[in-house]
């Protein structure tokens, strides 16, 4: 479906194409590019869901003005987004201000990216980094375009009103256990965290109750227990839920886990995203890092099934620079970059004064 996007003059941006496999991995420094990226995506999504109506404010994302998101570097006067279909269509959002009006224009060559983009389809679920935390009741969802919610608000209504449904066969990991979203859902949870989930809808309120326990005990509300739970849950629920073919954006999965958990966290996201569901991740942490090279290591994923870019401000230009980092078969690093996760070396080497 989506094979890769062109970002042109959007903030740190000059002209960058980032192309997209199953599983794709933003990493880099701080303002560098990543949230712009992942922005582009979300701002695209909105204009084509709302034909255009508000093009820098809406529902899933509020750039403010023009004169905010252009890149000042190059006195820009407009930006682009061009979203590329695997049959290598594309549809071009171009944004431009004349005497303090804005325009965006829709150029569009592909009704199949048209359908992929709009949110009443469901096949985009975003989940920003500023999940929420840990609740005793949940709200019910009566939003007709958003399942999870961007904060995963959403997401244990839709345990609740889905759990006794099929996932995906493909995304099955033990057909032993059962085929339902929770019977999928737990068995991840047990093996991540050493938890399982129960839920409720509480009659006649607009509200659902979860609690969690640690296997073999009882269970307890979210408040009472540790709240990595409750951040990792909203991933969970919007990676099982997916169908072939979509879209999840994660952004810092490795919220409030602890090391182990984040590599199998990854284990997770690199077994659904080889059964054909595309993810992109931004993050810090060179556990989720080192957890997509195991997953290599061990065949979980294949080198052509991933992505993964290190976004830096190029020191002439200083714009962003994204650059594709390539992997062997074993998931060794071929062209390492300055910054990819190497401050964990360069700190033991200052300590033991090399």
């Amino acid at each position: 479906m989506l094979s890769k996007i062109k970002v042109k003059n959007l903030k740190c941006f000059d002209e960058s194409t980032i192309e997209l496999r199953n599983f794709n991995l933003l990493a880099g420094m701080n303002s560098a590019g990543k949230s712009t990226f992942i922005q582009s995506i979300l701002l695209s999504i909105q204009n084509i869901s709302s034909e255009g109506k508000n093009p820098l404010n809406g529902n899933l994302i509020s750039l403010g003005e023009f004169s905010e998101v252009r890149n000042f570097v190059k006195n820009a006067k407009n930006f682009s987004i061009t979203l590329y279909s695997e049959l290598n269509n594309s549809l071009e959002l171009y944004f431009e201000e004349e005497n303090d009006q804005l325009s965006l224009t829709i150029d569009n060559r592909s009704e199949e990216l048209v359908e992929f983009f709009h949110q009443k389809n469901k096949r985009i679920r975003y989940l920003s980094s500023k999940r929420i935390g840990s609740q005793d009741l949940y709200s019910n969802n009566y939003d007709n375009f958003n399942e999870i919610g961007i904060f995963g608000e959403y997401a244990i209504d839709y345990y609740e009103s889905n759990k006794t449904s099929p996932i995906e066969i493909l995304l099955i990991k033990d057909k032993n256990i059962g085929s339902t979203l929770e019977h999928q859902l737990n068995y991840w949870l047990k093996y991540i965290m050493n938890s399982e989930l129960s839920t409720e809808d509480i009659h006649g309120t607009d509200l659902v109750r979860a609690q969690f326990s640690y296997v073999n005990n009882r269970f307890v509300r979210p408040k009472n227990i540790g709240s990595g739970l409750s951040y990792i849950i909203s991933i969970l629920i919007s990676g099982l839920a997916s169908k072939v073919g979509d879209l999840n954006i994660i952004e810092n999965p490795e919220i409030h886990l602890h090391p182990r958990a984040q590599s199998k966290l990854t284990e997770f996201l690199t077994f659904i995203a080889d059964k054909g569901v595309k993810f992109i991740i931004e993050t810090h942490s060179d556990h989720i890092f080192n957890g997509m090279r195991k997953a290599i290591n061990k065949k979980v994923i294949s080198t052509e099934s991933l992505n993964t870019y290190f976004f830096a401000i190029d020191d002439k230009t200083l714009c962003s620079n994204p650059k594709l980092i390539k992997f062997d078969n074993n998931g060794n690093v071929e062209n390492h970059e300055a910054g990819l996760f190497d401050q964990f070396d360069d700190d033991l080497d200052e300590l033991l004064g090399l």
